[in-house]
């Protein structure tokens, strides 16, 4: 069981791996991109690249959440444009989503410090996704029915280990 359970995980963990790995880069968008709408098919997938400087505190962060379903997120990564690594300096916060399924999301990014809660974001970047296409056959999970056993004295008794175990 456990075996199975893991393999499956497993199978479903390279499905999303590989569909990040694999799918056709359509655009990399920026904050003049901010507002847009973006037209894909399903098995591409783009990157939102902000400009972005995480040692004044502000960081970019989503503020709300957005439809699993139709994107994922394979890579949140931080670039430094210079040559030399000048501790300070501003970079790119580079979010690449896939598209993994039809329908729509929107996605809205918050510049802002973590601990002013009450505070106005510094900037603010909204990008509405269609995405049409068919979805990629999803790995489902096979659920395995156990009858627990019962002892003697009516206590639930754990299942016995098999080979495999």
């Amino acid at each position: 069981m456990k075996m199975v359970l893991s393999f499956l995980v497993s199978c479903l963990i390279a499905v999303v791996f590989c569909a990040c790995a694999t799918g056709v880069s359509v655009a990399e968008l920026n904050e003049a991109d901010s507002g847009r709408t973006l037209t894909v098919e399903v098995g591409e997938r783009f990157t939102v690249s902000l400009e972005s400087n995480p040692t004044t505190g502000y960081q970019w962060r989503f503020a709300g959440p957005y439809d699993e379903e139709v994107l994922i997120l394979c890579s949140d990564t931080f670039s430094n444009p210079t040559e030399k690594d000048v501790v300070g300096a501003p970079g790119r916060r580079n979010l690449t989503f896939a598209v993994v399924g039809p329908g729509r999301s929107g996605i809205r990014l918050e510049y802002k410090r973590p601990w002013e809660r009450s505070a106005q974001p510094e900037k603010v970047f909204q990008l509405l996704v269609f995405a049409t296409g068919e979805a990629e056959v999803p790995v489902t999970e096979e659920k395995e029915v156990i009858t627990p056993r019962v002892g003697s004295k009516g206590q639930i008794v754990p299942p016995e280990k098999g080979v495999f175990d």
